[in-house]
């Protein structure tokens, strides 16, 4: 984030103009927020980047530089899809690249060893001492030769097509080969050189070197050849064979002169008059041999492709040379006919198992560069294992030295000139490209060459160069496979915050699934075990977390889930192509920003969303195993001590009070003896607002929140448990000799207690519910709090504003405050606030609310809440606040249902007979176990009332 900081430094009222010019940022997410957990954070990259773009159209950054560089596939912590610049600034002020494509360093980097890796290290310094100019008043070059110096400086050459990009400045005289100290023709179609070979060159007459350079002519074939024109000349050196000078920075800058040669007539002594020729820049190769200490730095090879057609003209190609050798190096150099790329294609399906792809000496795919193009979609996420077999050649001239000239080097690319990766000296290594990033604001990608800007290119596959020593290999077998656990671990943290969303999504279709349920119970069930007078034993009706889960896979919620994640980016891509034309950048960006933002082409689009989706479901059901096991388990604890304590310990007091709450008139009015229930909430809710206006951030606030929740989660669970066995005691202590009263109220006792028991079992699993329903909203929160105390720590006591809104928090406090002690009302076609018109226009009012505000916070968190993670805190505030309304609803519902009823003032209890009809039998299925059952049921409060009592 340092390099956020530095870029909005440009924003600050303070700032003074000119002050900065350059800016260097190491893994830095400059396009979006790695975790965007708040609205600020969103805000400052908004009006960030607004301020570079407006500023570099308007001018006034025309004179800043802004390099990124990113650590690549190791850095598990920032995503380095958003360290690209080119959306920000221009190519001319900026330069993206990734670590394993910078010269000297050739690794990818994790977030933190970017900071201290040592060729990282050396090349960064190294840049920054080039840069400067004290005879500047900026203290740095001009803004052209700083861009031109850091891509030199830091590419290794291989983002430009075919390897082919003028720099050299040709000279147009022309030389004769007796200018040079000697002159060798090679026939053959192909130059190799090495250290011996030059010292045999040396005329053994000659005593000294008088000429400082040598000339090698390659035969250019016969010029009227038709296939001559479709060849490539291959050159690939150490210039440590060119230079003499101990000088490191000219070991690696030395290199050839490439000349075009014709004789000056047919003799076969006859002088060959050159002419200098235009020549690539030379691409920079880790160059690795058996024996090199680890320890210091990795030469590099340097590497040309030419095409043939540039050598129209003439008779010999001429490589200008040192005549004095240095210690060691080499050069090859061959004409190879192309196609010099083997196209592949073998789909994702024929990558589940090893795909072997093989290459032998004489085939044109294998040269000093050999090229397989893999024919697979654009998709960042897949991870492919590759492995490397090398055939020797038993037949090379030094096969018996037991070693090549360099260790094969293998470099991985695509036609975006995006991204480059090396690996060197490794048999078995994991391949993946970046590709676009999610949420651009353009939907190109910009690379910046040595030479000039220029879009990238776009994609056809991904591309596999191996180089090798020739002589010593004679082939190679190249398997690849799709790596699924490395593949599935990429996408995970590429896409963790679509994770949160997702999970988010599935809370949301558990709780509204839950509430439907409930809302479509009837009042009360008893299961038929005598006479409607006697006993009887009611059974929980409000649905279990990990039921519901079972039911949403059964009843084909999860296959409409998958079907839309599959859906939506292929929808996204399809309006895309569609409307390109029509829409501006800005709205086709936006659109295709929805959802996940995905980035790529084929039908493999579809796979992350579906992928992300079983993931996610995946951390539904292990959050709500771990809260039922957690809560259950603590719950189950604290009911055996009340157990091991007998009757009369504050456990068992405490329960039955709760009871004395639970069953008491439920509801009908408010009484002088429970009005202290309503005191100690009062209380603590003006204590917290306090707080949380005063000294605590809100996250704090719902962190105490979800803890007190758990809390009244064990705590009803514990209550029921007791009753349950309390019931259980009284079943079993049955007298005989007792008389019928006796027995009439001990039967009385016991039905009470059980039916209490599953009331409380009801709330526990609502309560229960909620848990798993605000655990979506942790993530959000506990991040800030760390930070919050950590400043708290260093005696930094500023907060931002935000941080003490009471709104952030009040509707998840005033949920849990009124889910402590009652359940949500049901709002189905057997609301016991039904029975009046008013009644039941409230409660279908209050239901199409009710599941509108669900349907639309799951469209919003799907569209919008992956890239605005921030916003599904907020979402979750506002569902609670509004179940928060429909349970404080329950009580004014009640009164007009009762009042409507009785026909007799509110303050007056309602008083009726039981009528046969309000007891019938229902046939119902338990949503906890899926047992089809039959109950008698009633349509009374009263009788519930009763039969507490």
């Amino acid at each position: 984030m340092g390099g956020v900081v530095a870029r909005t430094a440009f924003t600050l009222s303070n700032y003074v103009n000119d002050s900065i010019q350059a800016i260097f940022t190491l893994s830095t997410p400059h396009n979006n927020p790695t975790a965007s957990l708040e609205q600020y954070v969103e805000d400052t990259y908004s009006n960030v980047n607004a301020f570079w773009r407006n500023g570099f159209n308007n001018g006034s950054l025309d004179h800043v530089s802004l390099v990124s560089i990113a650590g690549g596939n190791l850095d598990s912590m920032i995503n380095s899809d958003y360290t690209y610049v080119g959306d920000i600034a221009p190519p001319k002020n900026s330069l993206s690249i990734m670590s394993s494509g910078i010269n000297d360093v050739w690794l990818s980097l994790d977030h933190q060893n970017i900071l201290w890796c040592a060729q990282m290290a050396k090349k960064f310094s190294r840049v920054m001492l080039q840069i400067m100019d004290a005879r500047q008043p900026s203290q740095l070059l001009s803004l052209e030769l700083r861009m031109n110096l850091m891509r030199r400086e830091l590419y290794s050459g291989t983002e430009a097509d075919g390897f082919v990009e003028n720099e050299r400045t040709v000279s147009p005289k022309s030389m004769l080969s007796s200018d040079y100290q000697y002159v060798n023709v090679y026939d053959s179609g192909a130059i190799k050189l090495t250290l011996a070979d030059m010292r045999e060159l040396i005329p053994k007459s000659t005593k000294s070197i008088i000429k400082p350079k040598a000339l090698h002519l390659l035969l250019f074939v016969n010029k009227k050849s038709k296939t001559s024109l479709t060849r490539v000349l291959q050159v690939l050196y150490d210039p440590r064979l060119f230079a003499n000078s101990d000088d490191t920075d000219k070991k690696q800058d030395a290199r050839p002169i490439l000349l075009g040669c014709n004789q000056q007539d047919a003799k076969e002594n006859a002088n060959f008059v050159c002419k200098q020729l235009p020549e690539p820049t030379p691409t920079m190769l880790p160059l690795k041999r058996l024996g090199d200490n680890p320890e210091l730095p990795v030469d590099s090879l340097r590497y040309m492709e030419i095409p043939s057609k540039g050598f129209e003209g003439y008779s010999h190609i001429g490589f200008e040379l040192p005549s004095r050798p240095g210690k060691t190096g080499f050069l090859e150099a061959a004409f190879i006919n192309t196609p010099l790329q083997a196209d592949k294609n073998p789909g994702y399906l024929q990558l589940i198992t090893p795909y072997s792809i093989r290459a032998q000496s004489g085939d044109s795919a294998f040269g000093s560069r050999s090229r397989i193009r893999l024919v697979v979609p654009e998709n960042p996420l897949f991870v492919f294992r590759t492995k490397v077999t090398m055939h020797r050649n038993s037949k090379a001239s030094h096969a018996l030295s037991n070693r090549p000239r360099f260790s094969p080097v293998v470099l991985q690319s695509d036609g975006r000139h995006y991204e480059s990766k090396f690996w060197y000296d490794q048999s078995v290594f994991d391949i993946a490209i970046h590709g676009r990033g999610a949420y651009f604001q353009t939907g190109h990608l910009t690379t910046t060459s040595k030479d000039s800007p220029r879009l990238a290119g776009s994609w056809d596959g991904l591309y596999i160069d191996l180089f090798a020593d020739t002589d010593y290999y004679s082939g190679f077998d190249i398997s690849l496979r799709i790596n699924w656990y490395s593949s599935l671990n990429r996408m995970i943290k590429r896409y963790d915050m679509a994770l949160l969303a997702l999970s988010f999504i599935w809370a949301c279709l558990v709780l509204v699934h839950q509430l439907h349920s409930w809302n479509s119970q009837m009042q009360l069930r008893f299961e038929s075990q005598g006479s409607v007078g006697g006993s009887g034993i009611a059974v929980a009706r409000f649905p279990g977390c990990l039921a519901t889960i079972e039911r949403l896979i059964r009843n084909g919620t999860l296959v409409i889930v998958l079907v839309m994640s599959a859906l939506t980016p292929i929808v996204q891509e399809l309006v895309s192509y569609a409307m390109e034309g029509s829409w501006s950048p800005a709205t086709l960006a936006s659109w295709k920003n929805l959802f996940m933002g995905v980035r790529g082409s084929g039908w493999t689009l579809c796979l992350p969303p579906m992928l992300l989706v079983l993931v996610s479901l995946g951390f539904i059901i292990l959050e709500a195993i771990v809260l039922t096991i957690v809560c259950g388990l603590a719950s189950w604890v604290v009911a055996m001590v009340a157990s091991v304590l007998g009757e009369g310990n504050p456990l068992v007091v405490a329960a039955e009070a709760s009871v004395l709450e639970t069953t008491k008139d439920r509801g009908r009015y408010v009484s002088s003896d429970n009005a202290s229930v309503y005191v100690r909430p009062a209380i603590i809710a003006v204590v917290f607002v306090f707080l949380v206006s005063a000294v605590l951030p809100y996250q704090f606030a719902f962190l105490v929140i979800y803890l007190a929740q758990t809390i009244t989660t064990v705590r009803t669970m514990t209550y029921s448990q007791i009753m349950a066995s309390g019931a259980d005691r009284q079943q079993d202590s049955k007298v005989s000799h007792a008389s019928l009263t006796e027995r009439h109220s001990q039967e009385d006792r016991r039905v009470t207690k059980r039916t209490a028991a599953m009331i409380l079992k009801d709330r526990s699993a609502y309560q229960l519910a909620l848990l798993l329903f605000w655990t979506s909203s942790l993530p959000y929160c506990v991040p800030e709090l760390l930070v919050w105390v950590r400043n708290i720590s260093v005696l930094w006591f500023e907060d931002a504003p935000s941080d003490h809104n009471l709104a952030n928090m009040a509707g998840y406090f005033a949920l849990r405050t009124l889910a402590t002690y009652h359940i949500v009302p049901r709002l189905g076609s057997v609301s016991e606030h039904r029975s009046s018109r008013l009644g039941r226009r409230i409660v279908r009012g209050l239901r199409i609310a009710t599941f509108g505000i669900f349907a639309c916070s799951v469209i919003y968190a799907w569209l919008f809440s992956i890239r605005r993670p921030y916003t599904l805190y907020n979402i979750g505030n506002i569902i609670s606040a509004w179940l928060s309304i429909v349970q404080f609803a329950n009580y004014p519902l009640r009164l007009v249902s009762a009042a409507y009823k009785a026909g007799v003032p509110l303050s007056a209890e309602p008083r009726r007979t039981q009528s046969a009809e309000e007891l019938h039998s229902v046939s119902w299925t338990d949503p906890n176990t899926h047992a089809t059952k039959t109950t008698l049921t009633s349509t009374s409060d009263d009788y519930l009332d009763r039969k507490v009592r």
